[in-house]
């Protein structure tokens, strides 16, 4: 989690360079929202105003910051994502993350970041081959379970 909330990071300078206002608060949200979640693991608390919050604040970051309709992706992105993974259903998450990426990509196309975009497709392909994966191992655990 240390490496997500780094990478986070990162990706805060990256979009700040490009003057992305969307993708940076997204990714201060996101470095909160990761905090959080470690600390919500580490002391065993399922707070779900916590979750309320930071679903405010998307929504109101998407208002403030709105230029055009693209403008909304990466915080409709993190919105979708930080309510997947509040109670991480790792199916849920896959699925989500996968859906995701496609606003990511979007907005990044939109502002230019081709290092983001690269990142962007390869997540894609790793996002959809996770799901596949998934889908072939439930399959599995179901035809052995019928077999019993």
């Amino acid at each position: 989690v240390v490496t997500v909330i780094t990478a986070n990071f990162l990706n805060l300078l990256h979009y700040v360079l490009l003057w992305a206002l969307s993708w940076s608060i997204t990714k201060i949200l996101a470095v909160t929202r990761d905090s959080l979640i470690v600390y919500k693991e580490k002391k065993h608390f399922n707070l779900n105003i916590v979750l309320v919050v930071f679903v405010i604040l998307y929504i109101a970051f998407a208002i403030y910051t709105y230029q055009w309709f693209i403008s909304i992706f990466p915080l409709l992105a993190a919105l979708i994502y930080t309510i997947s993974i509040w109670n991480w259903d790792e199916w849920v998450v896959k699925k989500a993350a996968f859906s995701c990426y496609f606003f990511w990509l979007i907005y990044d196309i939109y502002v230019w970041s081709y290092v983001a975009i690269f990142s962007d497709i390869i997540s894609i392909i790793s996002s959809y081959i996770a799901v596949l994966l998934w889908i072939k191992w439930k399959n599995k655990t179901k035809k052995k379970k019928s077999k019993k």
